[in-house]
């Protein structure tokens, strides 16, 4: 048991060793890369930093229309109905009288 014990041992020694080396360069890297950025003056943009790309809405086509204002429009589906479909159904509307006819 002793030799596997002093393995397990050379083993942590050399993972810290081999930590050590990594964050080493990587803090000479670093130092290097921020040099370079401040020489030649580039922004984070232009390097594609701080740019988060987030998902953005796809918007759907239009399925209905308020008959009462054409330019309201709503293409149904997930999310609350707008005032004018909730309305035009409690006067006891239906839904396909507001579809859109194409």
């Amino acid at each position: 048991m002793d030799q596997v014990t002093q393995l397990d041992q050379q083993i942590a020694e050399l993972q810290a060793k081999r930590q050590e080396i990594i964050t080493s360069q990587r803090t000479k890297a670093a130092e290097e890369i921020r040099a370079v950025i401040r020489q030649y003056g580039f922004s984070a943009q232009e390097l594609g930093l701080g740019t988060h790309k987030t998902k953005t809405a796809v918007s759907r086509e239009a399925k209905y229309a308020n008959p009462q204002n054409p330019a309201q429009t709503w293409a149904g589906g997930k999310g609350k109905r707008p005032n004018w479909v909730r309305a035009h159904l409690e006067r006891g509307g239906r839904l396909e009288d507001l579809l859109i006819k194409r």
